[in-house]
């Protein structure tokens, strides 16, 4: 029990503090935008399907949404909720197949893998899918696997690869993996009451192509590199370790947590086009259990130094994800998303905080580049119903000026606009009043002015 609350603390602390940190993403805003209309008005349950997106995440979130606290800090407390499911989830699924030492080992890891801490921070649906795909692997068949197989395919389609390998834990239960298939499949045609069920096959076009070899090579080794810099060298070593020690022992509980791991990530290198490195998380606890259970197999004292030299890399790297993500060793495909490019909110906390204390005797709106995404949604999320300030998504107008911006002056309101400096086509300077700018780490800005 001591233990537990030990954990519980230490997952709370790791996962809540600094919650506010990184900017909103551009995908959060989206997702919590989406969540805002579903509470608003529920015709928009499935709005998420327009976009090819499946709503589970956005659905559990629109309770908490009530709450009305912070928007961002809600959707990322959801988060980090999910991520304590993924840590519960290997504790119970390690100990079912080994034993009691093997899954607190699992669990100690887990609290401070930098991979899970960095998405369990952040209002994705990563974290969610990662604990939903644990507990399928936990029950294995029947009800259960039906169940929380139907919930991964509601966060994701793309759990489809992790829930057809399901079955090989149970092989003779054939009668209860046919239950579990028929309860997924139920639950999750439940999506075709809406019109836009079509639109999920349609946007995975975008993000999936045929399979081909042509680049599998290379898109392995880029994969390769995502892992290493999230997981590290002692773990990838330790890793192989146990697999060389299972295969000497014919561990066949080994080999089939490994094909949790080894599976996706071909099959995710073969059909991927756009593809990120939080892609790769679900693979993590299976990693975390098959090195937990090489570890406990060396002696006392081995185990305590290779435990202390893989804490020691993830220790430092956790350090920089809690007070200076910037300064964090990820690598250039996640600066990029969350630091360096417009999809990155910086600015926007600031530009809020001069909204709310405009004088309210005259209605303001607020024209954003885009009209989707971290602008508008990262600032219609905060002014939703508002009564005197609207935010407006006016696209990429050309010459700078959409007709909701010149109505908005015609209807004497104060005029705002807000837009990436190398992403939008500027009014004249002369109808032009800079009020400030905010710079991404990248050397990217953010520009911020009254437009007359």
């Amino acid at each position: 029990m001591l233990l537990a609350i030990i954990a519980v603390l230490a997952f709370g602390f790791t996962r809540l503090y600094n919650l506010d940190l990184i900017p909103i993403f551009a995908d959060e805003a989206i997702y919590i935008r989406w969540a805002q209309l579903m509470a608003y008005d529920w015709h928009h349950l499935f709005v998420p399907l327009t976009d090819g997106k499946t709503p589970l995440f956005m659905w559990l979130l629109v309770p908490l949404l009530r709450f009305n606290f912070d928007p961002l800090i809600t959707g990322r407390v959801l988060s980090a909720a999910a991520g304590l499911g993924t840590v519960a989830g290997i504790y119970f699924l390690t100990k079912k197949l080994f034993e009691v030492k093997t899954a607190r080992l699992a669990v100690g890891l887990a609290l401070f893998q930098p991979f899970l801490l960095f998405y369990d921070r952040l209002s994705l649906t990563d974290s969610l899918l990662t604990a939903l795909i644990v507990w399928a692997a936990y029950f294995a068949t029947g009800v259960g696997l039906g169940v929380f197989g139907a919930a991964a395919l509601l966060v994701k389609p793309s759990a489809l690869s992790y829930l057809l390998l399901l079955p090989v834990l149970k092989l003779k239960a054939w009668r209860r993996h046919l239950t579990a298939g028929i309860i997924t499949f139920t639950i999750y045609n439940l999506l075709r009451l809406s019109d836009s069920f079509y639109m999920i096959k349609q946007r995975s076009l975008d993000y999936l192509q045929g399979p081909t070899l042509q680049h599998w090579s290379s898109t392995i080794q880029v994969f390769g590199g995502w892992l290493l810099s999230y997981l590290g060298w002692p773990l990838i070593i330790i890793w192989l370790l146990a697999l060389v020690i299972a295969a000497k022992f014919r561990e066949k509980k080994i080999g089939i947590l490994s094909l949790f791991i080894i599976l996706p990530f071909l099959f995710l290198a073969l059909v991927g086009k756009v593809v990120y490195p939080r892609y790769l998380l679900p693979i993590v606890p299976f990693i975390l259990i098959i090195v937990s259970w090489g570890l406990v197999r060396l002696p006392k004292q081995l185990l305590a130094l290779s435990v202390g030299v893989i804490l020691a890399g993830w220790l430092k790297f956790d350090y920089y994800l809690l007070t200076d993500p910037v300064k964090a060793p990820l690598v250039r495909a996640e600066k990029e998303q969350f630091f360096y490019s417009w999809a990155a909110g910086y600015g926007l906390p600031e530009i809020r905080q001069y909204l709310l204390q405009l004088p309210g005797d005259k209605p303001v709106v607020v024209a954003t580049e885009g009209s989707f995404g971290t602008l508008p949604n990262g600032l219609e999320i905060y002014f939703s119903g508002h009564p005197t300030v609207q935010i407006l998504g006016v696209g990429f107008p050309s010459g700078g000026m959409s007709q909701g911006m010149d109505q908005a002056l015609v209807d004497n309101k104060r005029l705002f606009l807000v837009a990436n400096y190398d992403r939008f086509t500027f009014p004249s300077s002369d109808r032009l009043k800079l009020v400030n700018e905010y710079p991404r780490p990248g050397g990217e800005r953010l520009l911020f002015y009254e437009v007359f």
